[in-house]
């Protein structure tokens, strides 16, 4: 969601094939942002790079294996180290091949957890162009999807304590050096979250300057998104008998597709109703 650019991964045992893949990807944007595309020649290689470099480990949307590397199953390995060994569920992964006979379709389908299947020769630029385009966008929803359900369930588990809440969130509130860029700020019944007294005064004055541009209802109780033309966007929850008045602003380099901004809803919705029933934990008898 707080991307800047898109990690994709290369992996091919011939320069050729991995310049010109570089140079096709070269221009292609997702939601407004570039790819930053990462190369290795071999599976061991691309191990290092796994291991070595933090957002190749841990944020990389989209990678494409060569099948026949060291040997004759080396990215079919590779694949499966990525998925089992570091547990990486969510990159896409696309295996192309030039020798199919070593690799037949449906039995990499089958046996490999991968999202596509095709030969160098297929390698088209348009081709190329189509699969980042989707891997990137089912990528982001997918990831999108876990970490709200991880949110939920961890706000769930705080219930009723608001020292439990606050760390259950601490992830998401401008703690983080990394969010320098893309600040996140959390307002509760006028309370800013995680913040100075200045830090404070700034988030209020940004959601009473976002409170004064068009707004696109989320449900017919009150609750809005709004987008400003800077970059910052704000979510708010209405407040009711059930639910303390809750804000989440945040600023992106591009703007959420819709059904990002509902999942989002879903989290500052959850948010909203179990801090409406939790207490400081002095008054907790």
């Amino acid at each position: 969601m707080f991307f800047k650019e898109w990690p994709v991964l290369l992996v091919d045992d011939e320069p050729d094939v991995l310049a010109i893949s570089k140079l096709a990807m070269k221009n292609f944007a997702v939601y407004g942002l570039p790819l930053k595309i990462y190369t290795a020649v071999s599976k061991a290689d691309a191990i290092r790079l796994l291991n070595d470099n933090a957002e190749v480990g841990c944020a990389l949307a989209v990678a494409f294996l060569d099948v026949v590397m060291e040997d004759d199953k080396a990215g079919l390995e590779l694949c499966d180290y990525i998925r089992n060994d570091t547990g990486n569920k969510l990159t896409q992964i696309f295996i192309r091949t030039g020798q199919s006979g070593l690799a037949p379709e449906r039995e990499v389908v089958d046996k490999y957890d991968i999202n596509g299947y095709f030969t160098k020769v297929e390698a088209t630029e348009d081709k190329l162009y189509s699969l980042v385009k989707s891997a990137v966008r089912h990528y982001l929803s997918s990831g999108m999807a876990l970490a709200t359900v991880e949110l939920l369930n961890n706000l769930m588990a705080a219930g009723g304590s608001r020292r439990k809440l606050l760390y259950a969130l601490s992830s998401v509130g401008g703690l983080s050096a990394d969010q320098k860029d893309t600040p996140r700020w959390l307002i509760v019944d006028d309370q800013v979250l995680f913040s100075e007294e200045v830090g404070g005064q700034k988030a209020l004055s940004l959601r009473d300057k976002l409170h004064n541009l068009p707004s696109i209802p989320l449900n017919p109780f009150g609750d809005s998104y709004v987008k400003g033309n800077d970059g910052h966007q704000m979510i708010e929850v209405a407040k009711s008998a059930a639910k303390s008045a809750t804000s989440y602003l945040f600023k992106t380099c591009f703007a959420p597709p819709e059904h990002v901004v509902i999942l989002m809803h879903s989290f500052v919705t959850g948010l909203a109703i179990a801090w409406g029933q939790s207490r400081e934990d002095a008054d907790i008898a």
